[in-house]
């Protein structure tokens, strides 16, 4: 260390006199440290002195292009007395400056809020796809997740702890409080693309949350779902028949098996229902694929523009042909024998299966190896 250069560890400085006392004129005020800030301190004036012996170590070995030694920059500022310690005039008749109490400062290992311990086991991640704790919550109660809160709105809201909570259970047992699922939308609001997104973030949930043959299971009935072609046509009973599947899972769990004649009849019987719906509600055709008037197919005639059910043309769509089937409420029929003919088949998928089931026909044809929708010979 450089002559006239002591530090504050146990030695006088530029700024502190031999006995502690600060010198006359430099120090213009003080403050009471803690000891733990004393301590870090020191040890940052201790690492100053240590700098400034191998500074002179390399001066002593002839080194010329060795910088000045590092000054006691602390001590103008600071007169280091320990916590408690009152101030007054010393043995020398100096007059201390009156000391002021300030709070202790913590350690600096009391100090980090990011440990690298803790750090290192995540990454950056542009997207936050993580699943929150409530939806296990959910899960974990016998509470079905409706699929509109895996949106990443949804997901962003419960993340942030934006969301009410509601007790669960009924009178004892009302004790745990999850998230209110009423305040997403419903189900029914999701498109296709939406319905996808979800299912995808659905799975990602359900593959931490259960064993492999029930995500397997779930993923199989997913996979059954977009590969259907009529998937653009009985998207909701799909999804009123997914809705089933789900919630069951979260009630009295179980693997699903999409070749179970169980699961094929629940799916048949949701088309069927979403049919029905189809023509007592105006706004739903069971036969488009997009909201236009003009895309509905006939399954009578073969024209474009109504459904069976009315109508009212006296001839086929093609010349020379005789009509094929009837139409009521009650569904499609063969003209001369009047067996019912299937209309999920005619919209160009059926998966149902059993001697009482509709035949499979196409309605403006006749030929059982394709459905009007695809027939090429209207």
């Amino acid at each position: 260390m450089a002559p006239g250069n002591p530090g504050i560890s146990g030695q006088s400085s530029p700024f502190i006199g031999p006995n502690g006392a600060p010198i006359r004129g430099v120090a213009k005020g003080s403050i009471v440290l803690s000891p733990d800030t004393i301590d870090v301190f020191r040890r940052m004036e201790a690492a100053r002195e240590k700098r400034n012996d191998r500074k002179a170590e390399r001066r002593a070995g002839g080194e010329k292009d060795v910088s000045d030694d590092e000054l006691d920059e602390l001590a103008p500022f600071l007169m280091v007395v320990p916590s408690g310690e009152k101030s007054g005039r010393g043995k020398t008749g100096d007059t201390a400056v009156q000391q002021e109490t300030v709070p202790s400062l913590p350690h600096p290992s009391d100090t980090l809020l990011f440990e690298d311990s803790v750090a290192e086991k995540s990454s950056f991640k542009a997207h936050d796809d993580s699943i929150p704790a409530a939806v296990f919550s959910l899960a974990k109660n016998g509470i079905s997740p409706p699929l509109t809160l895996f949106l990443p709105g949804s997901l962003e809201r419960i993340r942030a702890g934006n969301v009410k909570t509601v007790k669960h259970g009924t009178g004892e047992t009302t004790k745990v409080t999850v998230i209110d699922v009423s305040e997403f939308p419903d189900e029914e609001t999701l498109d296709q693309a939406s319905f996808q997104t979800c299912y995808n973030t659905f799975l990602t949930f359900l593959q931490g949350a259960s064993g492999p043959r029930v995500y397997g299971g779930f993923t199989e009935h997913y996979n059954r779902m977009l590969n259907d072609p009529g998937l653009p046509i009985w998207f909701v009973a799909y999804q009123q028949f997914d809705k089933k599947i789900r919630a069951q899972l979260f009630t009295k769990p179980y693997i699903i098996d999409v070749r179970d004649s169980e699961y094929r009849d629940a799916l048949q019987a949701a088309k069927s229902s979403f049919l029905m719906a189809s023509e007592r509600q105006e706004r739903r055709k069971p036969y488009e694929r997009d909201e236009g008037p003009h895309s509905v197919l006939c399954f009578r005639c073969g024209r474009m523009g109504h459904n069976a059910v009315r109508c009212s043309e006296a001839n086929p769509s093609k010349h020379g042909r005789n009509f094929v089937i009837t139409a009521s409420r009650e569904g499609l029929f063969r003209i001369h024998d009047n067996r019912p003919v299937c209309m999920c088949f005619n919209c160009g998928s059926c998966d149902a299966s059993g001697n009482n089931h509709a035949i499979y026909m196409c309605s403006l044809c006749g030929d059982p190896l394709h459905g009007a929708v695809d027939c090429i010979r209207n």
